[in-house]
Order: C-alpha cells, then structure tokens, then sequence
C-alpha cells in the first residue's frame, strides 16, 4: 500500500525518494497517519503518531510500511495556526480554486 508524503517540488514523479526529497522544510513538526483498514467503505481504523520531527516522522513510517505493507501509511505536516477561523477558512477555500 503507498505511503503519502510530500515531496520537494524538484523530485521526479517516478524517482525512488529519500529523505533528502522529502519536504521537510513544511513545518517543524510533523504526525504519521496509519489507516489500518483502508479498504473499508465506513470510516477506516486510523492511528495518528506525532508531533515528531521530520527525521523521525520519515524513519518511523518507513519501518512500519516495511512490517505492515498492507496499510496506508501518511506523513502530515502540523502546521501552526496564527490567525482565527474565518481567515482559516477563507484559505482553504482559496486552494480550492
């Protein structure tokens, strides 16, 4: 199963990525998002792990995807939030365009 995670914007779609592909510049801290049961059509069974740093965030996932390759596996950044909802809304909205 994959696991999702966000790359430097110079990494080529089909390279075998490491962590120094990895944007890890995102943020400081990060969380590790195991969905057990992905296949499922109801909610999954999700487990999130963090905040960590980058580094651990990337070594812990890459261990568990090699002992459970049946899972999904995401590594998300945590990003800190200064402003209020209204501005926060009206952002996400905006990438949506």
């Amino acid at each position: 199963m994959p696991l999702i995670y966000p790359v430097a914007e110079d990494t080529p779609d089909d390279a075998d990525t490491t962590f120094d592909d990895f944007a890890d510049d995102w943020s400081e801290t990060w969380v590790v998002e195991i969905d057990t049961d992905h296949e499922s059509e109801d909610e999954g069974e999700y487990v999130r792990l963090g905040p960590v740093g980058a580094q651990q965030a990337w070594d812990l996932a890459h261990e568990i995807e090699d002992k459970r390759p049946g899972w999904v596996i995401s590594i998300l950044p945590i990003f800190a939030v200064e402003t209020d909802a209204d501005d926060l809304i009206a952002q996400i909205e905006s990438d949506d365009d």
